[in-house]
Protein backbone atom coordinates (compact mmCIF):
# COMPACT_ATOMS: atom_id res chain seq x y z
CA UNK A 1 0.00 0.00 0.00
CA UNK A 2 2.61 2.47 -1.06
CA UNK A 3 1.61 5.52 -3.06
CA UNK A 4 4.22 7.00 -5.38
CA UNK A 5 3.88 9.87 -7.79
CA UNK A 6 6.58 11.15 -10.15
CA UNK A 7 9.17 8.58 -8.94
CA UNK A 8 10.37 10.84 -6.11
CA UNK A 9 11.12 9.39 -2.65
CA UNK A 10 9.72 12.50 -0.98
CA UNK A 11 6.20 11.59 -2.23
CA UNK A 12 6.29 8.01 -0.94
CA UNK A 13 3.69 7.27 1.71
CA UNK A 14 2.56 4.30 3.78
CA UNK A 15 -1.00 3.62 4.86
CA UNK A 16 -1.59 2.53 8.43
CA UNK A 17 -4.91 0.86 9.21
CA UNK A 18 -5.79 0.38 12.90
CA UNK A 19 -8.84 -1.20 14.52
CA UNK A 20 -10.19 0.23 17.80
CA UNK A 21 -13.19 -0.76 19.89
CA UNK A 22 -14.03 2.82 20.93
CA UNK A 23 -14.44 5.88 18.73
CA UNK A 24 -12.71 8.07 21.34
CA UNK A 25 -9.49 6.04 20.89
CA UNK A 26 -9.67 6.43 17.11
CA UNK A 27 -10.15 10.18 17.44
CA UNK A 28 -7.30 10.40 19.95
CA UNK A 29 -5.02 8.53 17.52
CA UNK A 30 -5.71 11.10 14.81
CA UNK A 31 -5.03 13.96 17.23
CA UNK A 32 -1.72 12.46 18.37
CA UNK A 33 -0.61 11.71 14.82
CA UNK A 34 -1.28 15.29 13.75
CA UNK A 35 0.87 16.49 16.69
CA UNK A 36 3.89 14.53 15.40
CA UNK A 37 3.54 16.03 11.92
CA UNK A 38 1.37 13.54 10.06
CA UNK A 39 -1.28 15.07 7.82
CA UNK A 40 -4.56 13.54 9.03
CA UNK A 41 -6.79 15.55 6.67
CA UNK A 42 -7.06 12.50 4.37
CA UNK A 43 -7.57 10.06 7.25
CA UNK A 44 -10.69 7.93 7.28
CA UNK A 45 -12.59 6.47 10.23
CA UNK A 46 -15.17 3.78 9.53
CA UNK A 47 -17.49 2.03 11.98
CA UNK A 48 -17.33 -1.77 11.66
CA UNK A 49 -18.67 -4.81 13.53
CA UNK A 50 -16.03 -6.49 15.67
CA UNK A 51 -16.21 -10.24 16.27
CA UNK A 52 -14.48 -12.18 19.07
CA UNK A 53 -11.49 -13.17 16.91
CA UNK A 54 -10.77 -9.50 16.18
CA UNK A 55 -11.15 -8.54 19.86
CA UNK A 56 -8.12 -10.58 20.83
CA UNK A 57 -4.94 -8.60 21.17
CA UNK A 58 -2.35 -8.86 18.41
CA UNK A 59 0.25 -10.09 20.90
CA UNK A 60 -1.46 -13.28 22.00
CA UNK A 61 0.07 -15.57 24.62
CA UNK A 62 1.67 -18.60 22.94
CA UNK A 63 0.02 -21.93 23.76
CA UNK A 64 3.21 -23.21 25.42
CA UNK A 65 3.07 -20.51 28.09
CA UNK A 66 -0.59 -20.87 29.04
CA UNK A 67 -1.16 -21.32 32.77
CA UNK A 68 -1.47 -24.84 34.12
CA UNK A 69 -4.83 -26.29 35.03
CA UNK A 70 -6.01 -25.94 38.61
CA UNK A 71 -5.51 -29.65 39.22
CA UNK A 72 -1.83 -29.51 38.26
CA UNK A 73 -1.29 -26.25 40.20
CA UNK A 74 -2.84 -27.78 43.33
CA UNK A 75 -0.71 -30.91 42.90
CA UNK A 76 2.51 -28.93 42.54
CA UNK A 77 1.61 -26.65 45.45
CA UNK A 78 0.87 -29.70 47.60
CA UNK A 79 4.17 -31.30 46.60
CA UNK A 80 6.16 -28.19 47.51
CA UNK A 81 4.35 -27.72 50.80
CA UNK A 82 4.63 -31.42 51.67
CA UNK A 83 8.35 -31.50 50.80
CA UNK A 84 9.08 -28.42 52.93
CA UNK A 85 7.15 -29.71 55.93
CA UNK A 86 8.70 -33.17 55.64
CA UNK A 87 12.20 -31.65 55.39
CA UNK A 88 11.80 -29.75 58.64
CA UNK A 89 10.15 -32.69 60.37
CA UNK A 90 12.84 -35.09 59.12
CA UNK A 91 15.70 -32.89 60.26
CA UNK A 92 14.10 -32.45 63.67
CA UNK A 93 13.40 -36.19 64.08
CA UNK A 94 16.88 -37.21 62.91
CA UNK A 95 18.68 -34.61 65.03
CA UNK A 96 16.72 -35.58 68.14
CA UNK A 97 17.28 -39.28 67.46
CA UNK A 98 13.56 -40.05 67.46
CA UNK A 99 13.47 -41.47 63.94
CA UNK A 100 16.51 -42.89 62.18
CA UNK A 101 16.18 -45.06 59.08
CA UNK A 102 18.58 -48.00 59.28
CA UNK A 103 20.62 -48.49 56.14
CA UNK A 104 20.76 -44.77 55.42
CA UNK A 105 23.59 -42.84 57.00
CA UNK A 106 23.83 -39.12 57.55
CA UNK A 107 21.42 -36.23 57.90
CA UNK A 108 21.58 -35.30 54.21
CA UNK A 109 20.44 -38.74 53.05
CA UNK A 110 17.63 -38.73 55.62
CA UNK A 111 16.58 -35.24 54.47
CA UNK A 112 16.43 -36.38 50.83
CA UNK A 113 14.23 -39.37 51.76
CA UNK A 114 11.92 -37.16 53.84
CA UNK A 115 11.66 -34.51 51.08
CA UNK A 116 10.80 -37.08 48.41
CA UNK A 117 8.26 -38.80 50.65
CA UNK A 118 6.70 -35.48 51.71
CA UNK A 119 6.58 -34.30 48.10
CA UNK A 120 4.75 -37.41 46.95
CA UNK A 121 2.27 -37.26 49.82
CA UNK A 122 1.74 -33.52 49.24
CA UNK A 123 1.24 -34.02 45.50
CA UNK A 124 -1.37 -36.70 46.13
CA UNK A 125 -3.11 -34.51 48.72
CA UNK A 126 -3.16 -31.56 46.29
CA UNK A 127 -4.71 -33.69 43.57
CA UNK A 128 -7.34 -35.06 45.95
CA UNK A 129 -8.25 -31.59 47.20
CA UNK A 130 -8.45 -30.32 43.62
CA UNK A 131 -10.71 -33.19 42.59
CA UNK A 132 -13.11 -32.62 45.49
CA UNK A 133 -13.40 -28.86 45.02
CA UNK A 134 -16.56 -27.63 43.28
CA UNK A 135 -15.97 -25.86 40.04
CA UNK A 136 -18.17 -22.79 39.68
CA UNK A 137 -19.28 -21.83 36.19
CA UNK A 138 -18.01 -18.43 35.09
CA UNK A 139 -20.73 -15.81 35.16
CA UNK A 140 -20.68 -13.14 32.49
CA UNK A 141 -21.80 -9.74 33.82
CA UNK A 142 -24.46 -7.84 31.89
CA UNK A 143 -21.95 -5.14 30.90
CA UNK A 144 -19.76 -7.86 29.36
CA UNK A 145 -22.69 -9.16 27.30
CA UNK A 146 -23.36 -5.66 26.00
CA UNK A 147 -19.67 -5.25 25.18
CA UNK A 148 -19.76 -8.35 22.99
CA UNK A 149 -22.32 -6.66 20.73
CA UNK A 150 -20.38 -3.41 20.29
CA UNK A 151 -18.98 -2.07 17.05
CA UNK A 152 -15.41 -1.12 16.32
CA UNK A 153 -13.75 1.72 14.45
CA UNK A 154 -11.29 1.30 11.61
CA UNK A 155 -8.88 4.19 11.05
CA UNK A 156 -6.81 4.58 7.85
CA UNK A 157 -4.05 7.21 7.78
CA UNK A 158 -1.49 8.03 5.06
CA UNK A 159 1.96 8.93 6.41
CA UNK A 160 5.63 9.20 5.48
CA UNK A 161 7.55 5.91 5.97
CA UNK A 162 9.92 7.44 8.54
CA UNK A 163 6.99 8.09 10.93
CA UNK A 164 5.27 4.72 10.46
CA UNK A 165 6.99 2.95 13.38
CA UNK A 166 6.26 5.84 15.73
CA UNK A 167 2.63 5.97 14.60
CA UNK A 168 2.29 2.21 15.15
CA UNK A 169 3.61 2.62 18.69
CA UNK A 170 1.05 5.34 19.39
CA UNK A 171 -1.76 3.15 18.02
CA UNK A 172 -0.66 0.18 20.14
CA UNK A 173 -0.46 2.42 23.20
CA UNK A 174 -4.06 3.49 22.62
CA UNK A 175 -5.19 -0.15 22.52
CA UNK A 176 -5.51 -0.89 18.81
CA UNK A 177 -6.67 -4.47 18.36
CA UNK A 178 -5.20 -4.85 14.87
CA UNK A 179 -2.65 -2.76 12.97
CA UNK A 180 -1.69 -3.09 9.32
CA UNK A 181 1.10 -1.08 7.67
Amino acid sequence: MTGESGGSNSNEHIWMVALFEKEARATELLERLSKIGIDTSEATTVRVEVDENQRKSVSEIPDSSLPLSTTVRNGVSGALLGAALALFAGIFLYASGLFIIHGIEGMFNHAVVFVLTGGLIGFAAGLIISATMKKKPAKIPVSEINRLKSAGYLVAVKMPPNLAERAEGIARGLGAKEILL
